[in-house]
């Protein structure tokens, strides 16, 4: 039993595409993952660009975010080429891990508009999909759920790599998956929080500001 940690990055479809946006507004251009055994040591990883069918130039704002360029994409294999990659990569017996439900809905989505419904594995993987986003909030006994950025700050974490960088979210979400199963670290977290929640000192605003805020030394 292995549990695999998923990051998408997507790209918008051009509006130009109505009939295609109704459909699905995105596509993936790339897949990030990486693999942990059953003592959540990491094993292996995946990560490839995804040559969309609709997106022929990277926006300026989503290269900046993501670092991802026109020549990584133009150069890469398609969705249904990449997919099937993927999905023989996680193997036979395992649970997929994302932070928040926005990576599944895009699969689901982007399968239908492309035809690729019916994959091998696809139903599997769908049906063991967790949101470790919500888990890791409700753990924390929070109302609203945090940016992943934020929840590795608050949990004294270093980020593994750029930010919207598909390999690094999925490394640093497979960090934050280690840390919430060390019972005496996450009790510290989660005591952090209901002082946090306590204090009179912030707004609710602040409340979900973690960028200032750190554990006190194990």
């Amino acid at each position: 039993m292995h549990n695999i940690f998923i990051d998408l990055e997507m790209h918008p479809i051009p509006r130009s595409y109505t009939d295609e946006r109704e459909i699905c507004s995105q596509e993936v251009i790339e897949v990030g993952a990486v693999k942990l055994n059953e003592q959540n040591e990491e094993i292996d990883s995946f990560c490839e660009f995804v040559k969309p069918a609709y997106v022929s130039k990277i926006y300026s704002k989503f290269k900046k975010l993501t670092g991802i360029t026109t020549e990584d994409i133009l150069d890469a294999a398609p969705l249904s080429d990449v997919l099937p990659r993927f999905i023989d990569w996680c193997g036979d017996d395992y649970t997929i891990f994302s932070w928040s439900d926005s990576d599944i809905w895009q699969f689901l989505n982007e399968t239908r508009l492309k035809g690729l419904e019916n994959l091998d594995g696809l139903t599997y993987m769908y049906n063991h999909w967790r949101d470790f986003q919500q888990e890791f909030c409700e753990l924390l006994r929070l109302e609203k759920v945090m940016n992943l950025g934020r929840a590795v700050t608050l949990a004294g974490l270093d980020f593994s790599g750029r930010e919207h960088d598909g390999l690094a979210d999925a490394r640093t979400t497979s960090l934050l998956y280690v840390e919430s199963r060390d019972s005496k670290s996450f009790d510290r977290l989660r005591k952090l929080v209901i002082d946090v929640f306590s204090s009179h000192t912030f707004t609710m605003g602040d409340m979900f500001d973690f960028g200032s805020l750190s554990l006190p030394p194990k």
